[in-house]
Parts: structure tokens; C-alpha cells; sequence
């Protein structure tokens, strides 16, 4: 089995999507005792020329010692990134290692479809690639790249996949109608998770119904603001960056989890809704109807009010439906043991 060298962000249970599904794969690598090197591509604290050159000179280091006996395991975010582990890619490539590129960022749809050159060519230093989820595969196949590509999701991390198992053994208690109806959304208050459009939909849902958004960023003061505005103060709540024992908290407490996000390549809080019995509430583009399917939730056919309210009501109408479904799919397919696995077939 050839030595494995992942490249990526800081694998931490962070607000960073790679680096809390990198949290997953590590866990899984370690249990099934497979020996690998992670190099940091860059960090926070760092200067960025810096953290580059580090890494550069590590990897160089770890291409000339492993040579073909090695699988580099770069991971790719936005733009930025993928031109950095282009240029971090291109010595173990040369010297015969082989080189995979995962892809996780939503934007990279945009890049094929509007920039299908560049995007290709930034691809050239990588032999093989791995795709989140089937739409995924078939996109890259639809722009004429004919690399192999394995499809792997993000792995839960090895807690969520524990809460999945004890709600599979006994599944969540359902709300009886006319009683309170806690929907969460929990995402980074930002453009493209569409959050103000749940806020919006809260209208046109029962009195009954509240709203806890848990999430930081740029648009969180317009965000408080709509709700000061249409008057819903009472009914929506917002609690901030949440994690650890206040994030699970929340989970357990909520009834429905909703995000109409157009912003998310695969949607990591989507599984993790999953392994608390929630049923979810999605916008179905693209990748997320590969995730949010009809046994653990519903997609809306559009990003607006209209269709996510038309969404929430329908998961409403049959929340006994769903016991039992999200936890199950969780273990079927998104454990660190079972995800890992592919990835482990690309060292033999």
C-alpha cells in the first residue's frame, strides 16, 4: 500500500467545511490503521507566502523520499485554492507520485461552465479526482474530463455517527399538531445560504412554528434587522457561532432543520441534521439531491419563499414519516469507516 500525504486547511472541527470533513476522514484513516502525513497548505496566523513555501518545500521533501510508492491527496477549494495546490502538485507529479484532487467547492460548478479552460488546465497536474456525489462525477464527464474519478462524500464525525445510532435505536418523539414546532437553521450567515429567505417563510407558518438561526457572519446584522422589520422577534431567535455541547443541544432540541442554501457543494450541516433524526428542508440543486433525499426530507424546486414554505408544510403533514430514516442513511453511507474506504482503494 503506497504512503498516503494529504494536503489541505487545518483539519479541525472549525466553521471551515473541508477542514471539519477532513476531521471525519482522518478519524476513519486512523482506525483503519493506514500511515499518513498531513501537510498544512496554509494557515491563518501565517503570511500566505510563507505558508506556501513551507509546504512546498515539505512536499518536495516527500516527493523526492516516496516517489511513485505515494498518493498526494490535495484538496480544493475556491479559486485560491485550487491555484495554490496546482502549484504544490506539480513536483509529486513529476516525480511519479500519484496525485488526487478532491474537489469541495460549490464554485467550481461556475469555473467549468464559464471558465472550462483554465479550469481544465489547473486540473492538469492530478491523475485522478474525487467527486463529492454523483452530480458531481457527471458534471466533470459533461465538460469532457476524462480523468477516473471516485466519488466519496464527507464523512460524519465519529460523535454525530454515535447520536445517529442511539436515535436509530429510538427515534426522535414527534410533535402532536397545534404543538410548538422548532425549525433550526444553522449555516454561516452569509450570501448564497439564503437564510433570509426562511425568515421571510416564518410568516406564512403557523404561530406555532419559531425559528433559531445559529450562524456568524457579514449579513447577520441585515438578517436581524429583516426580522426587526417584519415584526417576528418573538418567533425567531438568533444565537450566534454555535459549537461543541451547545450545537448538539440544539440539534436534539429542533424539529425540523431548514437551508435553502445555493451556496453549498454537498452541505455537511445536512448530514449532521441527519444523524439527530431531523428531517430536512433544502433547496434541490445541483449535488444536495443526492444528500437531501424524499426518505429524510424534502427539496424545494426553488429558492424562494414560496416553494420553501410549500417545503416546510409538507414535511409538517407527515413528521412520523421520517423517524429513524436520517440516522439510518448516516450510517449506511457517511461514517468515517465507511467514506474512508474509498480512499484507501486509491492506495492499492
Amino acid at each position: 500500500m503506497k504512503k498516503l500525504i494529504i494536503v489541505s486547511t487545518k483539519a479541525s472541527s472549525g466553521k471551515g467545511g473541508i477542514s471539519t470533513a477532513l476531521s471525519g476522514y482522518l478519524s476513519g484513516l486512523e482506525k483503519q490503521n493506514i500511515d499518513f502525513e498531513f501537510v498544512e497548505s496554509h494557515w491563518q496566523e501565517t503570511n500566505i507566502f510563507v505558508s506556501w513555501l513551507n509546504a512546498f518545500w515539505l512536499i518536495v521533501k516527500l516527493s523526492f523520499k516516496y516517489r511513485k510508492n505515494a498518493v498526494f491527496w490535495f484538496h480544493l477549494g475556491p479559486w485560491l485554492s485550487m491555484f495554490r495546490k496546482f502549484t504544490l502538485a506539480i513536483v509529486p507529479r513529476l516525480v511519479g507520485a500519484d496525485t488526487v484532487a478532491h474537489i469541495h467547492s460549490p464554485a467550481f460548478k461556475n469555473y467549468i461552465e464559464k471558465h472550462s479552460f483554465v479550469t481544465k488546465l489547473s486540473l492538469l497536474p492530478y491523475k485522478k479526482i474525487v467527486a463529492l456525489t454523483p452530480w458531481w462525477e457527471a458534471l466533470l464527464r459533461q465538460h469532457k474530463i476524462t480523468k477516473p474519478i471516485t466519488v466519496s462524500p464527507n464523512p460524519n464525525n465519529e460523535k454525530y455517527c454515535q447520536v445517529a445510532k442511539e436515535f436509530l435505536n429510538t427515534p426522535r418523539q414527534i410533535n402532536n399538531e397545534g404543538e410548538h414546532i422548532k425549525i433550526l437553521t444553522m449555516a454561516r450567515v452569509a450570501k448564497g445560504k439564503n437564510i433570509d429567505i426562511v425568515i421571510k417563510t416564518m410568516l406564512n407558518l403557523p404561530e406555532h412554528c419559531t425559528l433559531t438561526i445559529a450562524g456568524d457572519g457579514p449579513l447577520l446584522s441585515s438578517h436581524k434587522e429583516l426580522v426587526e422589520t417584519l415584526g417576528l422577534n418573538k418567533r425567531v431567535t438568533f444565537t450566534g457561532w454555535i459549537d461543541g455541547e451547545k450545537k448538539e443541544a440544539l440539534l436534539k432540541e429542533a424539529d425540523i432543520f431548514c437551508l435553502p442554501s445555493t451556496y453549498d457543494s454537498f452541505g455537511m450541516v445536512f448530514i449532521e441534521a441527519m444523524a439527530f433524526d431531523l428531517p430536512v428542508v433544502a433547496y434541490g440543486w445541483g449535488p444536495i439531491n443526492d444528500v437531501v433525499t424524499s426518505d429524510v426530507g424534502e427539496c424545494c424546486q426553488a429558492p424562494t419563499v414560496v416553494d420553501v414554505t410549500e417545503s416546510i408544510l409538507k414535511v409538517l403533514s407527515k413528521l412520523g414519516q421520517y423517524g429513524g430514516h436520517g440516522p439510518k442513511k448516516v450510517l449506511s453511507q457517511y461514517t468515517p469507516q465507511k467514506v474512508v474506504q474509498h480512499i484507501i482503494n486509491l492506495l492499492d
